[in-house]
């Protein structure tokens, strides 16, 4: 989102899109186009088109997003219903490397919807509801008996950020980019900083949000937020790629990650990771499991059809500080019915999005060239582009 744009490493940055109206997660019609094309075709807007036409385009369009915006490596893979489209690496990793579908990354942002999948459940089993005050389990933390779950879910909770715009924090993060972080530390930078606005009154997305709401769920659940996600995703998804650790190292092979946040061109593959979400939430993965895991989330089959609602309701909607062109549900961004997460992190810059009315899946993790603007997201023209193919009447944006 372009108000999480900051002047320091992992910038979450969005492109604009336009104003659009959440869609609930529903299942396609009895009676869709895709019912009438032919075998090997799919509706592409009501037009039936073969997977293998679509395949060839996809390519076409990021490899002309790529050679035009100056990326160094992209990894896509799109999903239509059980077909993947395209499943490859572009460009090259590091000099002599080229970039594959197998090469882990990190998702930053793109696990956030498995926490608030995490609420969504716990709240089906009635152990927590998203109204509840923070101060049934935090009493000490600013406004707590002001601010809701909910309200943390949503990015509504004006909490401020440890991030965006606190440049104490930001010298300390370029000074020395392996130290390891405690979440401890990262909400004592948070709060800090004077409130943004009272609970509700404003959206300000902020890291603290989320680091705040995984110890809410080990408080309710008594286990770590790492050991949930590790039973009720990783394992039932089989996301075999996917590690969970705050430490720097990536499992080969690894996508290498560049950047200029520190005024040179450099490589910031190795760099620390444990400023990021929050403790059980830092990842490396793959574009095969992020994949697997927006399809199960973005289905519903995880939760019940009220929490299906709740996750896309678009609670930013007519804040101040509210995105002029997306909106944002409970930890995941809605724009013309897909559901989107685009994160950068240490060099790494993704996207992830669902579309559950046509059952398509969308992951792509870039990695920038030299010359590239500063926080410019290559994987979001990319996304774009293909939805602007691949769903014409429902684009992410025009």
């Amino acid at each position: 989102m372009w108000t999480r744009l900051t002047s320091g490493a992992g910038r979450l940055a969005r492109w604009p899109l336009p104003i659009v109206v959440a869609c609930a997660l529903v299942a396609p019609s009895a009676a869709t186009a895709a019912e009438r094309c032919a075998p090997g075709q799919f509706d592409r807007g009501g037009t039936c088109t073969s997977f293998r036409a679509a395949a060839r385009r996809a390519v076409e369009i990021t490899r002309s997003v790529m050679g035009t915006e100056g990326g160094r490596a992209a990894i896509v893979r799109v999903d239509i219903g059980g077909r993947t489209l395209v499943d490859r690496g572009f460009g090259q990793s590091m000099e002599g490397v080229p970039a594959s579908r197998d090469m882990h990354f990190r998702p930053g942002a793109m696990v956030i919807p498995m926490l608030s999948t995490l609420l969504l459940q716990l709240q089906d089993a009635r152990r927590l509801d998203l109204d509840d005050r923070l101060s049934r389990w935090f009493p000490s933390f600013p406004n707590a008996d002001r601010v809701t779950l909910r309200q943390l879910a949503s990015s509504t909770s004006g909490y401020p950020d440890y991030l965006q715009g606190n440049l104490p924090f930001q010298t300390a993060l370029h000074a020395d980019v392996f130290r390891h972080w405690t979440d401890d530390e990262l909400l004592e930078y948070a709060f800090d900083r004077p409130l943004v606005c009272a609970p509700g009154a404003c959206f300000h997305y902020a890291h603290t949000n989320f680091i705040v709401l995984g110890r809410v769920v080990e408080q309710v659940t008594g286990r770590s937020v790492a050991s949930l996600i590790r039973s009720r995703f990783l394992g039932p998804l089989r996301l075999t790629h996917t590690r969970i650790s705050k430490l720097p190292g990536i499992p080969a092979p690894a996508l290498h990650a560049y950047t200029t946040d520190r005024g040179v061109y450099e490589d910031a593959t190795t760099w620390s990771p444990s400023w990021g979400i929050g403790e059980g939430m830092v990842m490396t993965s793959t574009a095969g499991d992020m994949i697997r895991m927006i399809r199960a989330i973005g289905s519903g089959r995880l939760f019940s059809k009220a929490a299906a609602r709740q996750l896309t309701t678009p609670l930013s909607r007519g804040l101040p500080g509210s995105p002029a062109s997306i909106e944002y549900g409970l930890g995941i961004d809605v724009a013309n019915g897909w559901m989107l997460q685009n994160p950068q992190f240490n060099g790494y810059v993704g996207i992830l999005a669902y579309l559950a009315q046509r059952r398509i899946a969308i992951v792509v993790e870039n990695t920038n060239g030299p010359d590239v603007a500063d926080g410019q997201a290559i994987s979001g023209t990319i996304t774009k582009r293909l939805t602007q193919y691949l769903t014409p009447d429902r684009p992410i944006a025009k």
